[in-house]
């Protein structure tokens, strides 16, 4: 009687690479009104903030992301603001973050105009877990504007990738 000797192959099942779960939400309630100014014939400055969540999460999350702002000048009337600009971005923990953001290429002020630009980001392989991002806006009142109720809309975007 013949044996056969039947080669047994061993396969091992690999799960496919953990993909990266991305989200962005706006945490600041809207409308946000800026404090009152009193004309006084001097240049003057007020500054808000809006604290946005980005979430960014799971077994490849490696590519980075970024925050990006875009904004209409303030109107009142006919009468307009100078642009507004970013002077500051922060970030804070919220859970599971393994590696804090590393913000590349940002430099304050950031001048916002109808074109989204960065205002925060996290540079690849940083900025993994949920965060909160604080910006800070500013609104310059000229000496020699005229009284008025002036507004702006402020869009806020996220995605993947640094810049």
């Amino acid at each position: 009687m013949r044996r056969l000797l039947v080669p047994l192959l061993a396969l091992t099942l690999a799960p496919a690479g953990l993909a990266a779960s991305f989200s962005y939400s706006v945490q600041t309630s809207s409308p946000i009104t800026v404090s009152t100014v009193t004309l006084s014939g001097d240049d003057q400055t007020k500054t808000f903030t809006i604290v946005t969540q980005v979430a960014y999460t799971g077994g490849n999350a490696t590519a980075g992301w970024k925050v990006e702002a875009a904004a209409t000048t303030p109107t009142s009337g006919t009468k307009t603001l100078p642009a507004l600009a970013v002077t500051n971005g922060t970030y804070s923990c919220v859970s599971s973050c393994s590696s804090n953001p590393s913000p590349t290429g940002i430099s304050y002020p950031i001048t916002l105009s109808s074109t989204a630009v960065p205002i925060y980001n996290a540079n690849t392989s940083t900025g993994k877990g949920t965060f909160n991002v604080t910006s800070t806006f500013q609104v310059t009142y000229p000496a020699n504007i005229f009284p008025g109720t002036y507004s702006s809309t402020v869009t806020l975007t996220a995605a993947t990738g640094p810049t």
